[in-house]
């Protein structure tokens, strides 16, 4: 083992529980030294495999058009908040030139990178190490994953939308070493980070065809095609998104049908409340690889439910937009995107499904009523043991590939894209009628539908809805924000232009004081209008 790592691996693991005697060597000075194929397969496992992403990143939800301060409440007032809640993520929801305060830090710079160097260490040290050679493949394609997948976040956080770039334009630093460094390097351009990202996910491809990983706990060969699938449609490469997407589907084409659910919760809400049928329960067909851990008992708030939820923190029903909002002409919210009636349980079951609706409270208990609708993607009430929390699924290939079709416009490409949406939609709603080419005035409409749809379709996964915004053309969003009165007046109103520079998010504080070499974005001050 080269002495550079040492130091590394064991600031690195420090704290990890071990799950068996001879995964790592200890020297005198208790230095961890991995040896072989498997201490290292384990080392990925263990540390990686982006298991804490979702709490590291779910802030990024507040920036999106799928976020509204809802109402003005007289508890608001109330500064006695403890956890999620606006005092921490008021400054990102208003697109704030710093969006870090003394209540949120952003953790999920540092924490791609040690996704990053983790997987170089793997990288390296697999080369001379004692196993198989298949094994040996198979570590080296999910360390080329892991690469590619923590640069993609990277990217698409702290670096312009591909699109919307130069190739020069700078993007995030490029670490290929394992190794400790005081002063974070330089930042590499755009067309070094996705060249890097493609270069690894083609080496992921090819280490992996052919081999078998196991349960989707674990990164195969499916959850490559899936990336790659996503990464080439962000590069509106769409010959590569289209083969790897269909690769995919070819090989895993089940979607999960939700046409028969009409409701995701009783009628009163309470604690004892529960969702039907949980969308993401482990024998969900159409799940690729589950890469977060699921919540315990007491771990609500890893949840999008936990975060999203009024009671306990008081911050949910206030910021999930509702289908009764007009504030914003051309702003649609996310639940007017639902073709529903809610009365008759017909249309897209999504809404139904995925979402708590409005309540009127009845109880002393619950003595206020809210008309905000909050995402129960993810019940922390529902078989906890059966819940996963962030999936790869069939059902982004699918919109994948309809949006790939559609844009790249050759002949009958609009077709193939219309039978994708069809294929997805009619497993959404019920009654459905199928779509026709007869149903779009243009290709720029069917584009359109598409991106629609991916907005149905992927709410509340992963930072969808922000990497979208970014990359369908940076449109204008407005937030309104109240600050706690209990009057419509303590409304106060914050815009992000049209291709405005707080798309990019800046590096976080700590990094760029410590790093010189760490050039920071400019993000303009945010004034309420």
């Amino acid at each position: 083992m080269k002495a550079k790592y040492k130091l590394f691996i064991v600031i690195m693991f420090i704290g990890i529980t071990v799950g068996c005697d001879d995964f790592l060597e200890r020297s005198s000075q208790n230095l961890i030294v991995p040896e072989t194929v498997k201490h290292y397969k384990e080392l990925l496992q263990g540390d990686g495999y982006f298991k804490d992403l979702y709490e590291k990143t779910k802030w990024v939800l507040f920036m999106t058009d799928d976020a509204e301060f809802q109402e003005s409440y007289s508890r608001f007032s109330d500064y006695s908040f403890t956890s999620d809640n606006v005092t921490h993520y008021g400054d990102i929801y208003t697109w704030q030139s710093e969006i870090e305060n003394d209540n949120f830090t952003d953790e999920a710079y540092l924490y791609l990178y040690k996704q990053v160097k983790l997987a170089n260490l793997c990288l390296e040290g697999a080369i001379n190490a004692e196993g198989e050679n298949e094994d040996r493949e198979i570590l080296l394609g999910q360390s080329y994953f892991t690469r590619a997948m923590a640069y993609f976040y990277l990217a698409n956080l702290y670096g312009q939308a591909y699109n919307e770039a130069q190739p020069s334009d700078m993007c995030v630093p490029l670490v290929l070493e394992p190794d400790i460094t005081i002063v974070s390097p330089s930042r590499a351009t755009i067309s070094q980070i996705w060249g890097q990202m493609t270069s690894d996910i083609e080496n992921a491809i090819k280490n992996l065809k052919d081999k078998s990983t196991g349960d989707y706990f674990t990164i195969g060969y499916d959850a490559v095609l899936a990336l790659a699938t996503r990464i080439y449609l962000f590069m509106e490469d769409w010959d590569n998104a289209i083969t790897y997407g269909e690769e995919l589907v070819g090989r895993k084409p089940e979607l999960q049908d939700i046409t028969s659910e009409t409701k995701a919760t009783s009628s009163t809400y309470g604690s004892t409340d529960k969702a039907v049928i949980n969308f993401f329960r482990a024998d969900n067909p159409e799940i690729i690889w589950n890469f977060n851990t699921a919540p315990t008992s007491n771990s609500t708030g890893k949840t999008f439910y936990g975060l999203f939820a009024k009671y306990g923190v008081y911050t949910a029903g206030y910021w999930i937009a509702t289908s009764s909002q007009s504030f914003y002409p051309g702003q649609k919210t996310l639940i007017e995107m639902y073709d529903t009636d809610e009365t008759a349980k017909t249309g897209d079951r999504r809404l139904l499904y995925w979402f708590i609706p409005p309540v009127k409270k009845t109880s002393s208990s619950y003595a206020d009523s809210y008309n905000t609708y909050k995402t129960l993607k993810y019940d922390p009430q529902y078989d906890k043991q059966n819940m996963l929390m962030q999936c790869f699924r069939t059902g982004e290939v699918y919109i994948s590939l309809a949006e790939a079709y559609a844009r790249r416009n050759a002949a009958g490409d609009n077709v193939k894209a219309i039978v994708y949406l069809n294929s997805l939609r009619e497993k959404r709603i019920n009654p459905y009628t199928a779509l026709s080419l007869g149903d779009f005035v243009s290709n720029d409409a069917l584009v359109q539908f598409c991106w629609d749809e991916r907005r149905r379709e992927l709410c509340f996964e992963e930072c969808h809805r922000w990497w979208d915004m970014r990359r369908q053309g940076q449109k204008q969003v407005t937030h309104r924000y109240n600050y706690g009165g209990t009057s419509g007046d303590a409304f106060v109103t914050f815009t992000l232009q049209e291709k405005d520079p707080a798309f990019i998010l800046n590096f976080p504080i700590v990094e760029r004081n410590q790093s010189p070499n760490l050039v920071p974005n400019s993000r303009p001050t945010r004034n309420e209008n």
